[in-house]
């Protein structure tokens, strides 16, 4: 079998053309007989603006963090919309999308009255970049007949407890990649996964550190033996 982990940076899903060329480069892998697994960045400066988002609730400043979020949710679901046509999938993509915005607004209201920004919760309220887009890129491969499934790479990617750098433990992500991707890569399906973003062994979210994209590749090129 031919494996290939690619990972596309947040220029690379940024809007509905880059995602757009993103899906036509993986289908160009898969007609070469190739069997990808997608690792995708947030789009471009989201991480920032969940981090200015955070920053804001922590400073008691309610109003301007939900603002940040309010227009991160447009930009969301403008994309989605531009991506996906069938009726069915376009509502069920901005239904997941909603969801996880009214998610993060109670993080950001519960910060906003405590006033205390922890690198745990800092880690919970960045995740949802990387979670939110590989959500929308999956659907933008099926909607152009790439057989994408979804991955939580935070059932994979399992680390230790250092919150905003965290360490990866190889032997657990090399035996979770084995159950969650392969069933996925032997049935013909693309698996689709936001990078930076992990679990510890308690199951609380936890991130890489900056660039952490690219370190989920690469933990994923060796978990798979990925040519």
């Amino acid at each position: 079998m031919s494996l290939v982990v690619m990972k596309f940076g947040g220029t690379s899903v940024e809007d509905p053309a880059a995602i757009a060329r993103t899906a036509a480069i993986v289908a160009g892998r898969v007609a070469q007989g190739k069997h990808p697994v997608v690792v995708v960045s947030a789009m471009a400066k989201v991480t920032d603006q969940l981090l200015r988002a955070a920053a804001a609730a922590a400073c008691g400043d309610r109003t301007g963090a939900l603002a940040i979020g309010s227009r991160l949710r447009c930009r969301h679901r403008d994309t989605a919309c531009a991506l996906i046509k069938v009726p069915a999938d376009a509502a069920a993509l901005q239904n997941l999308i909603d969801q996880e915005f009214d998610s993060l607004d109670e993080i950001l209201r519960g910060l906003a009255a405590i006033l205390e920004l922890t690198p745990r919760i800092s880690d919970l309220i960045v995740s949802y970049g990387e979670r939110i887009s590989s959500r929308i890129v999956a659907a933008a491969f099926r909607e152009r007949q790439i057989d994408a499934a979804h991955i939580d790479a935070r059932t994979i990617i399992v680390t230790d407890s250092q919150f905003q750098k965290a360490v990866p433990l190889d032997s657990i992500i090399e035996k979770r990649a084995h159950e969650h991707l392969y069933p996925h890569v032997d049935a013909g399906r693309v698996p689709v996964l936001g990078g930076f973003i992990g679990f510890n062994e308690a199951g609380i979210t936890t991130t890489l550190g900056r660039g952490g994209s690219d370190f989920t590749g690469a933990l994923l090129g060796s978990a798979l033996a990925a040519d």
